[in-house]
């Protein structure tokens, strides 16, 4: 079967105004909008990949404010005219009815130990397991991107931006690279941090994890 050849950058969006109150559960939120910080993370992502000379074959994004704006900014700074196509397998997980609530008052001993035994299939009430967000973006990227003829053109390496969500991309890393479900929650992410693979007729290569060297400075 005949397989393309990619390079793929996950991207984490830059700090949202929900991500400043670590206190309360975010979950999908899709409104919220940029932080002043997660601008400034954007624009320093932007000038990096102008740096490196990025040339992106197609770039992806989440319908999700804070993932646009990001992806807006950096192809901007980037100097890059490109169209984003948006995604809606690539939002974030739904908390369901615990989105906006203090993490203190949700996860009480009892749910802790019931979440720490379901693992990865644990669902919140009228929300989406991690199983879930792992199931609707592997299948998206399979069907569009590992068997879309346009990225079978020809063995020339094609590079993907991929604009998404936190905890999205670390269900993401699960299903490439086959850890325990426990360590998803274990993954360092930073915003706009990035993790960059290979897909070739060999499969997958992981390239790096959580590389945010572009925002050492700020």
């Amino acid at each position: 079967m005949q397989v393309p050849n990619i390079r793929v950058l996950f991207i984490r969006h830059g700090e949202s105004i929900v991500n400043q109150d670590s206190s309360r559960i975010a979950g999908q939120s899709p409104k919220s909008n940029l932080s002043e910080i997660g601008k400034k993370q954007c624009i320093y992502l932007g000038k990096r990949l102008k740096k490196e000379n990025v040339k992106p074959f197609a770039v992806f994004s989440s319908p999700f404010i804070r993932a646009k704006k990001t992806a807006e900014i950096v192809l901007k700074e980037s100097n890059l005219n490109l169209d984003i196509e948006i995604i809606e397998d690539l939002k974030e997980f739904s908390a369901g009815d615990w989105e906006g609530e203090l993490r203190s008052q949700v996860y009480t001993d009892k749910q802790l130990r019931l979440m720490n035994t379901l693992g990865y299939i644990f669902t919140p009430p009228n929300g989406e397991s991690q199983r879930m967000v792992e199931r609707r973006i592997s299948n998206w990227f399979e069907d569009q991107i590992l068997y879309n003829p346009k990225f079978l053109q020809d063995d020339k390496e094609k590079l993907i931006l991929i604009f998404s969500h936190g905890i999205t991309i670390k269900c993401m890393l699960h299903y490439i690279l086959g850890f325990s479900d426990r360590f998803i929650y274990r993954f360092e992410l930073a915003n706009t941090g990035i993790c960059e693979f290979k897909f070739t007729q060999e499969g997958w290569y992981p390239i790096s994890i959580n590389d945010h060297s572009h925002l050492k400075n700020l």
